[in-house]
């Protein structure tokens, strides 16, 4: 049994790839406001729907609640490139999500971006 680290076959695959750019992934914890799960959830659907539909190089913009607690959320996104997020963090797409959620938040979101 090899001694190497679990996510070195992963760059190995990533290798063979060739030349295809990294993706980049972000993720974003959202606090919300007690009680507002439900409604937050329903605003929040057609906005995100937006986002996948017109802003380039989304590959995933998705969101979950946490199993544990009903006022975590995180947002996972996947994007083509870093040119695609930067884009997409000025789009009309984009304020509407921020429009659409805005008020249910608890708190300030927390971003964590990886690349692939």
């Amino acid at each position: 049994m090899s001694s190497s680290p679990r996510w070195s076959s992963r760059s190995t695959l990533h290798e063979k790839r060739g030349k295809k750019p990294m993706s980049i992934r972000l993720t974003v914890q959202l606090p919300i406001k007690e009680g507002e799960a439900e409604a937050f959830e329903t605003s929040a659907a057609p906005a995100l729907q937006r986002v996948r539909a017109e802003d380039s190089g989304c590959e995933m913009y998705d969101l979950f609640k946490s199993c544990d607690d009903d006022t975590r959320y995180v947002m996972i996104e996947s994007w083509t490139s870093e040119a695609d997020l930067e884009a997409h963090m000025t789009s009309p797409a984009m304020a509407d999500v921020g429009k659409a959620l805005g008020s249910f938040m608890a708190g300030a979101p927390v971003m964590n971006k990886y690349e692939d």
